[in-house]
């Protein structure tokens, strides 16, 4: 319960317009607060998979969705192990099927198609992720 009401309290605070929903705008300055900086693509692309109803705004329930979806900031500590942990294959990359089970592990719902441009848009070309191109994504702007 006090979750949830921390998320109400972070909604209602990016609402500016007070009008019980959250614009792309509000949710880009809702994320510089907490630490991290997407870029509208991402942002885009949040909508896309969030925004269930199609309204162009997020509803408190899907707000609180993406909020869960998102890594807390890193002091920059870690990144090679966290890094190593999710290449379960050993590659040198996270890929598509590793990016995959990433999300099933946190318990985040993400369609097969946002996956993809997921992987796309993080790995580029190929869709793998390599280290530096994790730590670039993990990293607050």
């Amino acid at each position: 319960m006090e979750e949830l009401q921390k998320y109400k309290a972070v909604f209602d605070q990016f609402d500016t317009s007070g009008d019980k929903k959250i614009g792309k705008d509000e949710l880009k300055a809702a994320m510089a607060q907490m630490g991290h900086h997407p870029s509208d693509e991402v942002i885009d692309m949040a909508f896309e998979e969030l925004d269930k109803d199609q309204s162009g705004f997020l509803n408190f329930p899907e707000f609180m969705e993406f909020c869960q979806m998102q890594p807390p900031p890193d002091s920059g500590a870690g990144f090679r192990q966290a890094f190593q942990e999710l290449d379960t294959d050993g590659s040198g990359y996270i890929g598509v099927d590793e990016l995959r089970e990433i999300f099933k592990r946190t318990g985040a719902k993400i369609s097969e198609p946002m996956l993809q441009k997921v992987a796309a848009k993080l790995g580029g070309e190929d869709g793998r992720i390599s280290f530096e191109e994790f730590v670039s994504m993990m990293q607050p702007q």
